[in-house]
């Protein structure tokens, strides 16, 4: 005798006694089933016997029908109607009795050498296709059961016309019956068929079925405002603005509501406006511009004040994902809500005119907690709010960040990662051109994304360690492989605004005065790797061309060693561009306009070897000079630290034969030297040496910048250098608008 399987084993240990009480039970059903089935057609074949008998009684007398007629037609609609309940019984039936056929039945003897077949029936895939064929049979024998009971009411029209009268008036539903109610019935039928046999099935399948029905359920809970909202054509009403009126009134005097559950159905159907009709259908249609703005502005205004009051959240404090989902009222509004927030989010994916933008997204920072406590309509709602902070106007911009750093704060803590990345990526992606008029809105977003990158300095530095390290990477690759594709992907405005970027995060966030007051943070480890990836631009290409790129990293550089106090020595760099053939050889003379360095990185071809490009090389010299040896000018060290760029430019003018550039020059110097000698003499009154460090820093920290020589000529220089870039946009602005 050859061995069991190992899965045969395993189902006699688990499954044996289970199966065959099963098979008991069925055997006992199918008996009980047959029982019922005989005695349910004798009754069947009774009642056809008496109404043919009493058909014959009335054809023969007439007389004594039309004094008894009362009590035949009665006889004859109860018995009429238990024909149709035969046939629906005979249809169950015969559907069990096919079921019970097709259960594997076994005697107890064979039970332990029928196992392997009985595993492998489990294993195949035969079952649906015999439930299908199964479902096929039972149709067929219910539609044939239908057609004879309608072809005996259509004889009856044609012997007794005067009792067919009589039940077409007082039961039109016995005459006019659909064979397609009996279909359907049997199609139930069927289901119920299928939870009897799962509910026969292991004890596993009965506990994954009880988790569908609690899920339906669920589902079921959650679309009762949903069942509102299907009506049909026929019944939408036409909105009107005293509706609007009247409800918005309810809500501000008693916060009824009835009344926002109509406003949320009225506002979902205003913004489904454009969608197809035959799709799905609204509660309210509207026709009037008017009224859809009225409704809009109510909905946004009152809306979120109902809600608020309903879950009792007073404070900003209370206004927090897991304050509002713990109130009492939550569970029997959260629909409610929820397609409230579905409406709003839909309508800022459609619209693209800003004033109306503005209103809505300004109204909607009063959801943002409700957004907080759905993950999904979170990251929607993310979304609509990033792509519009990157495309739409200026005022559109600050109101969606507005939102966007709002969510970053409500939202659980993972958010806020999605919201940093969100935040840069969108900036990365919007800063790829850069002009005169994409300018101003590439700073606006900078800005926003300095601003969100101080919510939260743990995820910050997570997020910032990626994106530099990205940074690095493309760096090392133009480096090594020296072909222009990595070469481009370094020398490009989205490189040099991120680097920009991250160096304005961290001037901000590890100044000097701040970390003094609030302590050192995790992003103060990052401005190492941050200068050394400028270095690296600066040095991967130093030629003329890419002057004003280099020009773009040192000012990074220096803003980034002013308010942090990190020494970057950028002097080397700056001496270079000085001695270079560019600036110090004969250039040829040119009508061209001057070069703003502030929206180029390369220059073009037709610029090289000119006076012009020249002349503006040596102007952006002298001021990142000036603003280099400008944030040490309190520095004990200065009158050192200048030495080497007096040498230097001072060789320069002895060498240069152009006097508009000298001259430039040699004021620089004079103020350096005035500068030295300033700090020389306050030098002399300190009482320590080099060693103390601590007396060291803190030398002159409460002088003010602007009252040292070479501070008050930066502050001049500068002032004069913003006047001009404001003259310069009035200008342009008039040209081309």
């Amino acid at each position: 005798m050859a061995k069991n399987k190992k899965a045969t084993r395993k189902f006699e240990k688990k499954n044996l006694k289970q199966t065959i009480e099963k098979r008991r039970k069925v055997q006992k059903f199918k008996k009980s089933v047959e029982r019922r089935q005989f005695k349910k057609r004798l009754s069947r074949n009774e009642a056809q016997n008496d109404n043919n008998n009493i058909n014959l009684s009335k054809n023969m007398k007439t007389d004594q029908k039309l004094v008894d007629s009362d009590d035949l037609i009665s006889e004859e609609i109860v018995k009429l109607k238990g024909m149709k309940d035969l046939a629906l019984s005979d249809s169950n039936e015969e559907s069990l009795e096919e079921d019970d056929d097709e259960i594997f039945l076994a005697s107890d003897d064979e039970e332990r050498t029928e196992l392997s077949d009985v595993i492998n029936k489990e294993d195949d895939g035969d079952d649906q296709n015999y439930k299908q064929s199964k479902s096929y049979k039972q149709k067929l024998s219910v539609q044939k059961d239908a057609l004879e009971l309608k072809k005996q009411i259509e004889e009856l029209e044609h012997k007794d016309p005067e009792f067919y009268n009589y039940l077409k008036t007082n039961d039109q539903e016995l005459i006019e019956f659909d064979v397609s109610d009996f279909e359907s019935n049997s199609e139930k039928d069927d289901s119920d068929e299928d939870d009897i046999v799962i509910e026969e099935d292991s004890n596993s399948e009965n506990e994954s079925l009880n988790e569908d029905i609690n899920e339906k359920e669920e589902k079921a809970a959650l679309k009762e405002f949903e069942l509102d909202d299907d009506i049909s054509n026929e019944n939408i009403q036409d909105l009107t603005s005293e509706m609007i009126d009247k409800w918005a009134s309810t809500i501000t005097e008693s916060k009824s509501l009835r009344s926002t559950h109509k406003l949320v159905l009225a506002f979902r159907a205003a913004t489904h406006i454009n969608q197809d009709e035959a799709m799905q259908s609204f509660a309210y249609k509207i026709s009037s511009p008017s009224v859809f703005n009225n409704l809009v502005v109510v909905c946004l205004k009152h809306v979120p004040d109902a809600f608020d009051h309903h879950l009792n959240v007073k404070d900003s404090d209370a206004k927090n994902p897991k304050s509002i989902c713990s109130r009492r009222k939550w569970k029997s509004i959260q629909t409610l809500v929820k397609s409230f927030l579905n409406s709003v989010l839909y309508i800022l994916k459609q619209l693209t005119e800003n004033d109306t933008l503005y209103f809505i997204i300004k109204e909607a920072e009063k959801l943002v907690p409700y957004y907080s406590c759905f993950p999904k309509l979170a990251g929607q709602y993310l979304k609509v709010l990033l792509q519009h902070w990157g495309t739409a106007e200026d005022k559109v911009r600050v109101v969606a960040f507005i939102n966007i750093r709002k969510l970053a704060l409500v939202a659980p803590p993972p958010f806020v990662d999605l919201c940093l990345k969100g935040i840069y990526t969108t900036f990365v992606r919007c800063c790829k051109e850069t002009s005169i008029f994409t300018l101003p809105s590439i700073i606006l977003m900078r800005n926003c994304a300095i601003e969100i990158y101080g919510l939260d300095f743990k995820s910050s530095y997570q997020s910032a360690f990626g994106y530099i390290r990205q940074l690095a990477i493309h760096l090392r690759n133009s480096m090594n492989m020296k072909s222009e594709e990595t070469f481009n992907a370094v020398y490009n405005w989205q490189y040099i605004h991120c680097i920009e970027l991250w160096s304005e995060v961290l001037a901000t966030y590890c100044d000097e005065q701040r970390v003094a007051t609030t302590g050192q943070n995790s992003l103060q480890e990052l401005i190492y790797p941050l200068v050394q990836v400028c270095i690296g631009v600066l040095r991967l290409n130093p030629s003329a061309q890419y002057i004003p790129l280099q020009f773009h990293c040192i000012r990074a550089l220096i803003r980034l060693a002013q308010k942090t106090g990190t020494y970057i020595p950028l002097a080397p760099y700056l001496f270079e561009i000085l001695h270079s053939a560019e600036v110090r050889r004969n250039a040829k003379p040119s009508t061209l306009k001057p070069l703003d360095f502030t929206i180029h990185l390369k220059s073009p071809k037709n610029y090289l070897h000119t006076s012009v490009y020249q002349e503006g090389i040596c102007e952006e010299l002298t001021e990142i000079l000036l603003e280099y040896y400008a944030s040490y000018c309190l520095s004990i060290a200065f009158p050192e630290l200048i030495i080497p760029a007096v040498f230097q430019i001072k060789r320069f003018i002895k060498d240069s034969k152009k006097f508009k550039i000298n001259k430039q020059f040699q004021h620089l110097v004079q103020k350096f030297e005035e500068n030295g000698k300033f700090i020389e003499h306050r030098r002399q009154h300190v009482d320590f040496g080099p060693g103390d460090t601590e007396k060291v820093k803190s030398f002159l920290r409460d002088v003010n910048m602007d009252s040292t020589p070479l501070g008050a000529y930066a502050k001049k220089i500068k002032n004069l250098k913003e006047q001009r870039r404001k003259l310069m946009e009035s200008v342009a602005e008039k040209f081309f608008f």
